[in-house]
């Protein structure tokens, strides 16, 4: 794999992973048109049940996937990534029927005793198969990204989430008259059917990439080497996906655990139960979730960078791995930075446009850094996961929300920070992890930053966007209004971080030929001006 190649990859998962988000946010608006409140609250009931057996089901075994493909691949070995992958999906299948299953068996259990609300019942039924088929899917995702072909991932999940969006509306609509248990069940039934397309698109992917792959390499290497055994691959595969799956109920955990520590000491720092309850959703309802989109794009960095790290590796090519991982790392702070800024920057500007309450803007600006924070550390766990080090990540995210947790407690209940002090406890905790993460990256590649091209350039550049932006919407806020400002000053920002990004050097020709398809032709336009350093 060039580092063409991890580029193009890292830029189609997080296109894919934009439009999916798109979508997702999108179709919530006509639904909560044609159900109400209540028929999206049992909508809802369903989901995070669904999403935490989901985790379980799939775990880390997709990660675990990657990483064997690409190593049994590194060495030509074809028929032994095959057998990770048929050794992967047969587990993966078993584990979830197992779970969809137990969620059908015991959905009006949950339902009365958990949800308190019978009705849920058909919700958790519609939804229930869902974790089968995504169970599959996700081993086939895995065998592409340990090959590092990421359009079959980024396709699945487009068409997943489209069909899931088209199933959702008209489901909800045609069931809608016989009540609205029935609409919120014929709703949650779209995940079933986006997983089935998605799970198509894959097979159909995969048939064609098998069938291509035995033309263009008709003679396999695998003879050469030896068989690993069914039960010593599967001991691979749970040492590498169980402490992925362990990390995945870290966050969970945690968030259930602040959902507890900062209402309580909001209220010992003086506030009503009413208002410490407004101030933790403005938090984690509102701020987090501004925060937590710039990853949507860091994440598919890290995801490219899991099978690239891995073949590398696999080859002894221990310089490759360490250039990966500063492209890796420039990619991250390239997006990191400005996302950052200009959060913190348009903080109380933004909250007022989007939730019309400028107070959210607190919150949002002492989060900002988490942004980055959150990026850095996709990146960093990524080039551990690829390097076989699954644990280092779930031991070091441990580390840092027990920081959280720690300081949450402390700063919460001080009246002059107040909610201030749960972003400040989300920092620190973000950035011990990413310290502790990096340390080990260097431990064990001798990884060295670049830092006048990964963080120099990038942060100078977003000096100036955010200077400008914060001009250009102290200008236009009088006469326009707020909205509109808004707009402006984030356009402006973009455009002058790019350029000053080209006439500093940030971005290459050669980084530009890495995007797929617009990238060559920017390239190519942007030479002919010669002003800028390409």
């Amino acid at each position: 794999m060039s580092s063409r190649s991890f580029l193009q990859g890292a830029f189609i998962l997080s296109i894919a992973g934009i439009i999916v988000k798109v979508m997702g946010a999108l179709y919530r608006i006509p639904l909560a048109r044609l159900i109400g409140g209540e028929g999206i609250g049992l909508y809802q009931m369903a989901y995070p049940i669904y999403t935490m057996l989901l985790a379980l089901s799939t775990a880390g075994i997709p990660v675990a996937i990657s990483i064997l493909v690409s190593e049994k691949q590194s060495r030509n070995d074809d028929k032994g990534a095959k057998r990770v992958f048929l050794v992967s999906l047969s587990i993966l299948a078993v584990i979830g029927l197992v779970f969809t299953l137990l969620l059908i068996l015991s959905s009006k259990w949950l339902a009365a005793h958990v949800l308190f609300d019978t009705r849920a019942f058909y919700a958790l039924i519609a939804v229930a198969p869902a974790i089968f088929v995504t169970a599959i899917s996700s081993a086939f995702r895995g065998y592409f990204q340990g090959n590092q072909t990421m359009v079959p991932t980024a396709l699945s999940q487009v068409v997943e989430q489209f069909i899931r969006v088209a199933t959702v509306l008209a489901l909800a609509y045609i069931f809608l008259p016989r009540g609205i248990e029935f609409a919120a069940a014929g709703a949650a039934f779209g995940a079933v059917t986006g997983s089935l397309a998605a799970l198509f698109v894959l097979v159909a992917a995969y048939i064609s990439f098998r069938n291509k792959r035995q033309k263009n390499n008709p003679v396999s290497l695998a003879a050469i080497y030896d068989v690993e055994p069914i039960i010593s691959l599967t001991k691979r595969i749970v040492a590498l996906a169980l402490p992925i799956s362990i990390g995945g109920l870290v966050v969970p955990i945690m968030q259930v655990v602040d959902a507890t520590i900062i209402p309580t000491r909001l209220q010992d720092a003086g506030h009503s139960i009413a208002r410490a309850t407004e101030l933790f959703g403005q938090f984690s309802g509102m701020a987090n979730v501004l925060i937590n989109l710039p990853p949507i794009i860091t994440i598919s960095i890290a995801v490219s960078l899991v099978p690239a790290i891995s073949e590398a590796m696999a080859k002894n090519q221990i310089e490759e791995a360490r250039y990966r991982i500063n492209l890796a790392m420039w990619m991250t702070f390239l997006i990191g930075l400005p996302a950052s800024a200009g959060l913190f920057i348009l903080a109380a500007p933004i909250a007022e446009m989007l939730f019309k309450i400028p107070e959210v803007g607190q919150s949002i600006a002492v989060l900002a850094p988490s942004a980055l924070l959150l990026g850095l550390y996709q990146t960093t766990r990524g080039a551990l996961q690829g390097l076989g080090k699954t644990y280092l990540p779930v031991i070091n995210l441990t580390v840092g929300i027990i920081i959280k947790g720690s300081l949450n407690y402390i700063l919460v209940g001080i009246p002059t920070l107040g909610i201030i002090g749960a972003g400040i406890a989300t920092v620190t905790g973000f950035t011990a992890s990413v310290l502790l993460n990096y340390h080990h990256v260097k431990k064990h590649t001798g990884f060295k930053m670049n830092w006048k091209r990964n963080v120099t350039i990038p942060f100078i550049c977003t000096i100036l966007m955010a200077v400008l932006a914060f001009l250009a919407y102290d200008l236009a806020v009088e006469p326009l209004g707020n909205t509109l400002s808004v707009l402006i000053a984030i356009t402006a920002g973009i455009l002058v971080y790019s350029f000053s990004l080209l006439f500093l050097g940030g971005v290459k020709v050669r980084d530009l030929n890495a995007i797929p398809r617009i990238g060559p032709r920017i390239a190519k336009f942007l030479t002919r001006l010669k002003i800028f350093n390409v």
